[in-house]
């Protein structure tokens, strides 16, 4: 566990995505979750000893993504999400049956992980929520791109701030459900120079860099032209698919990681293309 500042926390040896919390006076904030049910009751438990007893706990799930919100459960407290990654997680059935394998998701490693309960969020927000628990206030915000329901927690009295699958390290990004043009958009808030001073704590990764945000939107620019040009020409999702390929070394990663990756980027380039350029069609096929 990483303290960042006093009751401050980030945690990325377990299994899934990196995870953290914010002890206040008057409250806990969990950010995300293990998704082995032992971890997160290891996690919890750590944790309520640096904070001395408190008796308010809340969990908040960063997006609908299921590394992060499979073991949700463990933590036993109050769960609050955006209002689309709830509608996301309540369409799911009761019960965890490993949807979307070979997506390059974390949890695919874990094959123990089917079974367990899925998470029914309790709160919901729109645009932004408070936790008044401190002097000043922790702030949860909508920021959308890597997903519909994606959020940040800022801590503005820390100058920490939470933003999930916004900025990956370690890896490609999870492109199945993004849409790159208003991730751009959210990856150029996070450059203003508000958060210039910042502490910035990534779901994939930990603690990154402007260079890191400014890379990974670089990034999405080529890859959102690529895309275009071959939408006009009418490519098929399997030439969509074989892009993986060529963009794959974009990223950071070790070298026994990389069909995983690939695979995950893979998925990504065709779902993305599948959901934002072919048109839907109605029930009689038209």
């Amino acid at each position: 566990m990483h303290e960042i500042k006093p009751g401050v926390y980030y945690e990325d040896t377990y299994p899934g995505p990196t995870i953290g919390a914010v002890v206040l006076p008057r409250g806990m904030i969990f950010i995300d979750a293990p998704f082995h049910p032992e971890d997160g009751h290891r996690w919890k438990s750590t944790l309520l000893n640096r904070s001395q007893g408190t008796i308010h706990k809340i969990l908040v799930c960063l997006d609908d993504h299921p590394d992060r919100t499979i073991g949700a459960n463990s933590l036993d407290c109050p769960i609050v999400t955006h209002r689309d990654a709830a509608r996301t997680l309540q369409d799911h059935s009761t019960v965890f049956r490993g949807q979307l394998p070979e997506s390059g998701a974390l949890w695919e490693q874990y094959p123990e992980t089917t079974g367990l309960q899925w998470v029914i969020p309790d709160i919901t927000f729109t645009d932004r929520m408070k936790f008044h628990w401190a002097d000043e206030a922790v702030v949860l915000e909508h920021h959308p791109g890597p997903r519909p329901g994606s959020s940040w927690l800022i801590i503005p009295s820390q100058k920490i701030i939470f933003i999930g699958d916004t900025v990956v390290v370690n890896g490609p990004p999870f492109l199945g459900k993004a849409h790159l043009p208003t991730w751009i958009d959210t990856l150029d808030v996070l450059l203003r120079a508000k958060y210039r001073d910042y502490t910035i704590i990534s779901g994939r990764g930990g603690p990154i860099t402007l260079d890191d945000i400014r890379d990974l939107k670089k990034y999405f620019r080529k890859i959102h032209r690529r895309i275009d040009k071959l939408a006009s020409r009418r490519a098929s999702v399997e030439d969509i698919g074989d892009l993986a390929g060529k963009y794959l070394d974009d990223f950071s990663f070790l070298k026994r990681d990389r069909e995983f990756f690939l695979q995950r980027l893979q998925h990504g380039f065709t779902q993305y293309y599948i959901r934002n350029y072919i048109p839907k069609t109605d029930e009689s096929g038209r």
